[in-house]
């Protein structure tokens, strides 16, 4: 089995992923709330759902590039929401 072409594009994507996925399961696990992110782990989670979105269009694989684009809308929402309430 060969690595697929853009490999290090879904190397990016995964790291990148499942580093906030880690994170997150910590936090919930001790019991603490999930505290927000800072700029650049905003940044950080933004670059791999935009690398992700890209290797999805790469490989022309319709369902990877759903989830990915659904990943960064969920991710515009939450972070338009918390700006929100910030202003309230």
């Amino acid at each position: 089995m060969s690595l697929p072409a853009y490999w290090w594009l879904l190397a990016l994507v995964i790291a990148g992923q499942g580093a906030f996925f880690v994170r997150l399961t910590i936090l919930r696990t001790r019991g603490k709330g999930v505290q927000p992110l800072s700029r650049p782990a905003q940044a950080a989670l933004a670059a791999s759902g935009l690398a992700g979105l890209t290797y999805g269009a790469v490989q022309a694989d319709p369902l990877f590039f759903l989830g990915q684009a659904c990943l960064l809308v969920l991710y515009y929402r939450m972070l338009r929401e918390k700006n929100d309430h910030r202003k309230a």
